[in-house]
């Protein structure tokens, strides 16, 4: 049992747990959660409920060593998801990949939705196209809840996040 106070992540939003309601609805305990990067955002989560998604922030540790391997995380393997499909299930299969990487719930999972986003964009900007509507959503999903969760993990604030990773990994490398 989380603690209020505490700093969790809910479907990719990281929350503060204002409260515990007791018996707040149908007799069940709730958390009462305020979002920390979307302004006047609460949920409320059954304290009970196991398939929540509710689990912590990744810790310092893990934040650094999530940064130190993105060099070498794949992006989705395309060809795998899409073998023999048409151009317009190929495009319905890659959003699948990307919401069931996303609903997973880990930073490692959006890793490399982001990487197949940024490699989609370089191809479609050599022929002169935009991003899908559905490449630019997912982008903005992934990279915002990464950036979020990287910033608490890391103590640093949610715009210098983006700039840190560039500047460890130049590091490493």
């Amino acid at each position: 049992m989380f603690e209020p106070g505490a700093v969790v992540v809910y479907h990719h939003r990281v929350c503060e747990i204002a409260s515990v309601r007791e018996a707040y609805f149908e007799g069940r305990d709730y958390y009462e959660l305020h979002a920390l990067f979307e302004n006047r955002l609460k949920l409320f989560v059954a304290v009970d409920d196991q398939t929540a998604g509710l689990r912590p922030v990744i810790g310092r540790d893990d934040a650094l060593a999530l940064i130190d391997a993105m060099a070498d995380i794949d992006p989705i393997d395309e060809e795998a998801v899409t073998a023999g499909a048409t151009a317009t299930l190929r495009d319905r299969r890659i959003k699948d990949e990307y919401e069931r990487l996303f609903r997973d719930g880990s930073p490692e999972d959006l890793v490399p939705i982001i990487k197949s986003i940024h490699q989609h964009a370089a191809t479609r900007e050599k022929t002169g196209r935009h991003l899908t509507a559905v490449d630019k959503k997912y982008a903005d999903l992934a990279e915002s809840a990464l950036c979020d969760e990287l910033s608490v993990a890391l103590g640093i604030d949610r715009d210098d996040v983006a700039d840190f990773i560039e500047e460890r990994i130049g590091r490493k490398g």
